[in-house]
């Protein structure tokens, strides 16, 4: 296992890993993201080819989503209490903690440990109270694991506050493409039996089971299914959230060349199919259509507000881990 840390501007970290074995990445202290990675010397997530794009970038490019991964209400209550977020322009809701004002657009602290078996790079920050609205502080931690001996990698979720109640729901926005122009030809399959209902603006209002076109309990390929969701479904791609149907929750992409198998502890997985065509620039390809890449986000299920509610004394923690492996 190799390692090496670059200073870019502002202090911000650029971590560099190599397990020597077929996985590198380059992690980033600003918004504790991953900028790239690659396996077996293919690039597998989309990679901005200027780190400034990736700083600023609307799309969250590998960031850690926070502190509320997902749309939450702006005005509600927290434990009997009002709270009021800081809304999307035109919404009522408050996106990913608060978009460019949120914990993604900040240069977190952070640590290196080594040990036999693996590297863990350990990122944390913490919030100021009702920053973007949300009541609180919390302190947040995010571990990025990589095994010595296997194309395996883990991000470890914690987070504590000192505050009697506050919002915690924690991400990553890593968005996967195996070096291909895009991805209708891969294949998804994962353990899920409801997804959520939304309104035309994405806000979950409840639930459902999950019907055929969003079914992926048996390995189904995304051209068809997205065909079929380019003409009906009001938002032309996936944007959707599932719920696992059983622990841990898994999730599998492959294509010709590569295998990704996920798994993790938390209850739900947001999917979004990038079939925005925003106009920037990528290290890998400059010929990236519609469904250029796909984020896998495991998080809590945000309309379940016990879930994504951290009390004084307790310790959130949930993981992601992910198992890459040549076909």
């Amino acid at each position: 296992m190799k390692y090496s840390i670059e200073t870019y501007k502002d202090n911000i970290a650029l971590i560099n890993v190599d397990n020597e074995k077929g996985l590198k990445a380059t992690l980033v202290s600003f918004g504790a993201g991953v900028y790239e990675l690659s396996f077996n010397d293919h690039p597998v997530i989309l990679t901005l080819k200027e780190i400034d794009d990736y700083l600023y970038s609307s799309q969250y490019y590998g960031k850690t989503l926070g502190t509320v991964a997902g749309r939450l209400k702006k005005d509600g209550l927290i434990d009997g209490n009002e709270y009021h977020l800081i809304p999307e322009s035109g919404q009522n809701f408050a996106l990913h903690g608060g978009m460019l004002k949120s914990i993604s657009y900040k240069n977190w602290d952070y640590k290196i440990k080594e040990s036999n078996k693996k590297l863990d790079v350990i990122f944390s920050i913490t919030t100021r109270n009702n920053e973007g609205g949300y009541p609180g502080k919390v302190r947040i931690y995010v571990t990025y694991s990589f095994l010595k001996d296997k194309d395996e990698f883990k991000i470890f979720y914690k987070a504590t506050t000192p505050s009697e109640a506050v919002f915690c729901n924690l991400s990553n926005h890593m968005y996967f493409n195996f070096d291909t122009h895009d991805i209708s030809d891969y294949y998804l399959k994962m353990n899920v039996d409801q997804v959520a209902i939304t309104e035309p603006n994405l806000l979950i209002v409840d639930k459902e089971k999950v019907p055929a076109h969003l079914d992926f309990n048996k390995a189904a390929k995304l051209n068809k299914r997205m065909d079929y969701i380019e003409k009906h479904d009001f938002k032309k791609t996936i944007d959707d959230t599932f719920i696992f149907s059983s622990m841990p929750g898994k999730i599998t992409l492959q294509n010709a060349d590569v295998k990704l198998d996920i798994t993790t502890d938390c209850s739900s997985l947001n999917i979004y199919v990038d079939n925005s065509l925003t106009p920037i620039n990528f290290k890998a390809h400059d010929d990236y259509s519609l469904r250029r890449g796909i984020a896998l986000e495991p998080q809590r299920f945000i309309l379940n507000k016990d879930e994504i509610i951290l009390h004084k004394g307790e310790v959130y923690k949930n993981y992601i881990d992910y198992k890459f492996k040549a076909r």
